[in-house]
């Protein structure tokens, strides 16, 4: 299992199939992510402009995660690292795949190139498990919106170090991390 950071466009073609096999569920929930659909030229697109990391397997992509991060463009919700793009093959899933993926993201490149506090996701609040899962692995819940008609998204955010994601210039983050605490 050899975890790798995609930096050749010419990735894109086994990138989409991944993505599109690994959201097909979601989309037999009702539950429409925009990578279910995502056309191979815009995930080319992604791998140029976006830390984009996978476990490649005998030749073929089994998990990846990808890195928004909050000075490029389309930033994540806070002044933080955002994930997206977390995806597992089906045929390898309930393995534990995506879980190694986002941990190893999360030490190797968020806390140490990155130096960040804190790393922030977002989910569809009406998924059955993805919730739960992402709590199991240290994030907290902090907020719901209504970005797209068949479903909320829910942020989490997993504190890397608490002192100083309190630093963190960011009025929006401020105020849903304060909440936490008042609740």
């Amino acid at each position: 299992m050899a975890i790798k950071r995609l930096n050749d466009p010419g990735d894109a073609k086994k990138l989409t199939a991944l993505l599109h096999q690994a959201y097909a569920a979601d989309v037999a929930l009702g539950i429409h992510f925009g990578a279910a659909t995502i056309e191979e030229a815009t995930v080319a697109s992604h791998i140029k402009t976006k830390p984009t990391f996978v476990i490649e397997e005998n030749g073929d992509f089994v998990a990846t995660v990808s890195v928004r991060l909050p000075w490029a463009d389309n930033p994540g919700p806070f002044a933080l690292p955002h994930l997206g793009w977390v995806a597992t093959n089906p045929r390898y899933q309930h393995q534990g795949r995506a879980k190694h993926l986002i941990n190893w993201v999360i030490e190797n490149y968020i806390q140490k190139e990155l130096q960040a506090p804190a790393v922030s996701l977002g989910t569809a609040l009406e998924h059955p498990w993805l919730s739960k899962a992402y709590e199991k692995l240290g994030f907290q819940k902090v907020d719901v919106v209504r970005k797209f008609p068949d479903h909320q998204t829910l942020y989490l955010v997993k504190a890397l170090d608490e002192k100083q994601v309190k630093q963190v210039q960011d009025q929006y983050l401020q105020s849903v991390l304060e909440e936490l605490v008042n609740d």
